[in-house]
C-alpha cells in the first residue's frame, strides 16, 4: 500500500498542523478495521456458504445491482484518477530529474528550448511510454518485479527525505527552493492545528491508505487466508511507522514552506546532493510509469469482459488508447499533484475505504441474522460519518484549491 501517497504526507501535516499526525494513526486504525470487515463480508454470502468473488460482488450481495455498480463506479474512478496522478508525478520528476526547467541531469548536455512547455512535453512522453504496454498486452497482472520496484522506490524516497531533513536542518535561504523571485526568506514556522484545512489533510491521508479494494484479491491469493488479519496488522504497523517518520522529518524541517510532493523541497543543482535527489526523482518516475499499465488494465479488463465488442483487436486498441489519452489530457490541463490527490482521496476513496465496508458488512450480517454489538455499531457509525463529512468537505476544499491553482 505504501507508494506515492507518502510523498504528500509532510505537506498534509503542514495543512492540518502537528495534530494531523494523529490523523495518520487514526486513519490507519480505521482502515485496518474496515479492511477486516470487508474480508469478513466475503464469507457472508446470503445465497449460501460460497466465498464471494470480490468487492463489487459484496455490494451486490448487500444491495443488489445498485450495490454492484456503486462499488464499480467509485473503484474505477479511483483507478482512473490515480493513473492520472501517476502521469502528473512522472512528468514533474522527469522535468526536474532530466531537464527542461533550468535543472536536471541533461541540462548541460542538451539545449532545452525555453519556449516549449516542458511539463506538457514530459507528460506526453510519459503517456507515450505507458501506451504500448496498455494497448499491446490484453492482461497485465501485477508481478513480483513491479512490486519490488515499488517497494524499493518508496524506501529510497523515505531514506532520502529523512536524510536531507536531518542534514539541512535548520534550513537557510539557499535551501528554501522558492521559485518566486519576490520571496523573502524567513525561518519555517509550524502550527499545532488548522481546523479549516483538517478535512483536506484527512482526504490526502485516506489516499495513502487506499488499497482496500485490493484486499479481497490479496486474501484470495494467500496460501493461508485465515492469517489475513495478522498479516494486515503487521503491514499497517510498518506502514504507519514509515508514514510518521516521513511526515515528521519533512514538516519539522520545512514547516510552512513544505512542498507537495516533498522531494521538491530537497536540494537542486549539479552537486552531489542535487544529483542524488535527481536520481531519486527519476527512480520514482520510472516506478509510477511501470505501475500505470497495471492500474489501467484493471480499469479496462472488466469492461472488455462484460462487453464482447471491446474484445476485438481494433475496438480494444481504440478504447485503451482513448482512456490513456484522457488521463494524459487531464494531467496536462490539471498538473497539480497535491489538490488532485486530495480530490481523489475525498471523492472516491472515502467511500471505498470507510463507508462501503461498514454499510455492506452490517447489511449482510443483518441478513444472516448475526448480532452486531452496541460498541461496534457506534464505531461503524463514527467511521461512516467521518468518511461522508470528511470526504464532502475535502472535495469542496480541493475543488477550490484546483480553481485557485489556475489563477
Amino acid at each position: 500500500m505504501a507508494g506515492t501517497g507518502i510523498l504528500q504526507l509532510p505537506y498534509t501535516v503542514s495543512q492540518g498542523g502537528w495534530l494531523a499526525l494523529g490523523l495518520v494513526v487514526l486513519v490507519g486504525v480505521m482502515t485496518n478495521w474496515t479492511g477486516k470487515l470487508l474480508i469478513q463480508s466475503l464469507y457472508l454470502n446470503p445465497a449460501g456458504y460460497e466465498r464471494l468473488p470480490g468487492y463489487p460482488e459484496i455490494g451486490e450481495a448487500a444491495f443488489g445491482r445498485f450495490g454492484y455498480f456503486f462499488v464499480q463506479f467509485f473503484h474505477k474512478s479511483t483507478l482512473f484518477g490515480v493513473s492520472t496522478i501517476f502521469l502528473v508525478l512522472a512528468a514533474k520528476f522527469l522535468l526536474e530529474g532530466l531537464g527542461g526547467d533550468g535543472e536536471g541531469i541533461l541540462n548541460h548536455a542538451v539545449t532545452f528550448d525555453p519556449s516549449v512547455d516542458w511539463t506538457s512535453a514530459w507528460t506526453l512522453l510519459s503517456a507515450g511510454c505507458v501506451l504500448f504496454p496498455v494497448v499491446y498486452y490484453r492482461t497485465l497482472g501485477e508481478n513480483h518485479v513491479l512490486s519490488l520496484l515499488g517497494a524499493m522506490s518508496t524506501v529510497l524516497a523515505i531514506l532520502v527525505v529523512v536524510f536531507f531533513a536531518i542534514y539541512l536542518n535548520p534550513i537557510g535561504a539557499d535551501d528554501a527552493n522558492m521559485d518566486d523571485d519576490t520571496y523573502v526568506f524567513s525561518p519555517p514556522t509550524h502550527k499545532l492545528l488548522d481546523f479549516k484545512l483538517f478535512p483536506s489533510a484527512f482526504s490526502a491521508i485516506v489516499l495513502s491508505f487506499g488499497g482496500a479494494a485490493t484486499f479481497p484479491t490479496i486474501e484470495g491469493n494467500m496460501k493461508k487466508p485465515h492469517h489475513f488479519s495478522k498479516t494486515l496488522n503487521k503491514a499497517f504497523a510498518i506502514l504507519v511507522f514509515l508514514y510518521l517518520i516521513t511526515a515528521v522529518a519533512g514538516y519539522y524541517t520545512w514547516g510552512d514552506i513544505t512542498f507537495s510532493p516533498i522531494l521538491c523541497n530537497l536540494p537542486r543543482g549539479d552537486d552531489f546532493s542535487g544529483r542524488v535527489v535527481q536520481m531519486t526523482k527519476l527512480f520514482v518516475a520510472f516506478h509510477v510509469m511501470s505501475a500505470y499499465p497495471i492500474l489501467m488494465n484493471a480499469l479496462v479488463s472488466e469492461v472488455e469482459c462484460k462487453i464482447p465488442f471491446f474484445r476485438s483487436t481494433i475496438p480494444r486498441c481504440i478504447e485503451r488508447t482513448t482512456l490513456v489519452g484522457l488521463t494524459c489530457l487531464i494531467a496536462i490541463k490539471v498538473p497539480f499533484f497535491g489538490p488532485l490527490m486530495t480530490f481523489i482521496g475525498a471523492g472516491c476513496l472515502t467511500m471505498i475505504v470507510f463507508v462501503c465496508p461498514v454499510v455492506f458488512n452490517f447489511r449482510l450480517r443483518a441478513m444472516k441474522k448475526m448480532k452486531i454489538g452496541a460498541m461496534e455499531k457506534v464505531a461503524g457509525t463514527i467511521v461512516v460519518i467521518a468518511g461522508l463529512v470528511g470526504g464532502s468537505i475535502g472535495v469542496a476544499q480541493s475543488t477550490t484549491d484546483l480553481i485557485n491553482a489556475f489563477k
